[in-house]
């Protein structure tokens, strides 16, 4: 490969990272200060609800819009969720003692733990003026290191009703934090939770035509009539579809260029490992903060990644070392987010490709010992590392 190519390939990459950017970022962060009167919605009880989360005590700071709402004090809905048997329960009789104990414990197996998350708040109105206020308490089903639904509440003032944004994330490993893939699906599933647990709760929908912060203007609105702790667990609607097509070409290719595809293989086999080394250490010590488990971890993806390319292009064919690393590591990002079963944004799509070619440049110019492409993918693969640290994507 020449000079000029490289250059324009290296261009290529970095405006794709760019790219992914600009397809990837949050919600638009509304401009104005205040809370509009237009922007509250009634739900229940003397304080209107802004129903949209935020960085910071102002509406410039908004992330997701609010997308369940329970008619109930936060405790209640708490322990609903958790299986609380710490709870005070309404009992009337021996017999109705010893059939709640059941149920008790049967909801304690259930995967709602308390979660680790980002300060939240949400804004409540009432005749007295408007307050700020952050999570009752927060919610999560999954694991911290991998994929989870994660339930962030707000109760209003006077515990008319406490209002709930739940979400779908994963962990991203070059963001080294956590990427939003829903906010419809997780609401489904929590009203699913619901409708189908042995509790007697009302659900419903309402249109209410909040716009932004990924809503399509929906509510669900939970009413628990009689709390009972809720058993089973949550049954996920995710798929997990194997991409049977890359397997078939990467096949193909070990037959012909075996070194190169034992190296895809080994990146795949790498990065996979990352995600399931870290969820095995975070169920196995759940006192550790996650942050402290995924800091070593990085480092197996920023200088282990492009040392195992650097190690096993050389001697090879330039075509064949590119196709290989790309072939192979891009077969892991598929199977990666196939395991967590989670929607990817179009900017990370774009992300994830430009990291390829990233590796590919720089193991077709380690095999053919061109300095141009190898220096090209090195710059390349620190601008894709260094991008989403930066939040950029």
């Amino acid at each position: 490969m020449q000079r000029k190519p490289a250059a324009v390939v290296l261009l290529l990459v970095v405006g794709g990272l760019v790219l992914s950017g600009a397809l990837g970022g949050t919600a638009d962060d509304p401009a104005a200060e205040g809370v509009s009167a237009e922007s509250l919605i009634a739900v229940e009880g003397e304080h209107d609800l802004w129903p949209y989360t935020s960085r910071r005590r102002s509406v410039s700071g908004r992330t997701l819009a609010m997308n369940v709402v329970f008619r109930d004090d936060a405790g209640t809905v708490r322990a609903a969720l958790t299986g609380d048997g710490g709870s005070a329960w309404e009992v009337t009789d021996d017999a109705e003692r010893e059939a709640d104990g059941d149920l008790v414990a049967d909801a304690v197996g259930r995967e709602w733990r308390d979660a680790d998350g980002s300060t939240r708040y949400s804004y409540f109105e009432g005749a007295d003026g408007g307050e700020w206020t952050t999570v009752a308490f927060e919610v999560h089903d999954g694991a911290y290191l991998g994929s989870r639904d994660h339930v962030r509440a707000y109760e209003s003032p006077d515990a008319a009703y406490t209002a709930v944004q739940v979400h779908e994330e994963y962990y991203d490993w070059f963001r080294l934090r956590h990427t939003v893939s829903s906010i419809d699906d997780p609401a489904v599933r929590l009203e699913d939770d619901f409708i189908d647990a042995p509790v007697s709760a009302e659900v419903r929908r309402e249109y209410r035509g909040i716009d932004g912060g990924r809503s399509d203007g929906w509510l669900s609105v939970i009413e628990i009539a009689v709390l009972l702790p809720l058993a089973g667990t949550l049954v996920r609607r995710r798929t997990r579809e194997a991409l049977a097509e890359a397997a078939r070409r990467l096949r193909r290719e070990a037959g012909r260029h075996a070194r190169v595809a034992v190296l895809g293989g080994v990146l795949a086999g790498a990065f996979l490992a990352v995600r399931t080394t870290g969820v095995a250490i975070e169920l196995a010590y759940p006192g550790v903060p996650p942050k402290a488990i995924a800091a070593p971890l990085y480092l197996v993806i920023a200088a282990g990644l492009p040392a195992l390319v650097a190690l096993g292009a050389r001697r090879s064919d330039p075509a064949a070392a590119f196709l290989g690393v790309t072939a192979g590591l891009g077969a892991g990002f598929v199977l990666d987010f196939a395991a967590l079963g989670v929607a990817v944004p179009p900017g990370l799509i774009v992300h994830r490709a430009a990291v390829l070619v990233a590796l590919g440049l720089l193991a077709a110019g380690r095999a053919a010992g061109d300095r141009p492409v190898l220096v090209s993918g090195v710059v390349a693969w620190l601008v894709a590392l260094f991008l989403p640290l930066a939040d950029v994507i």
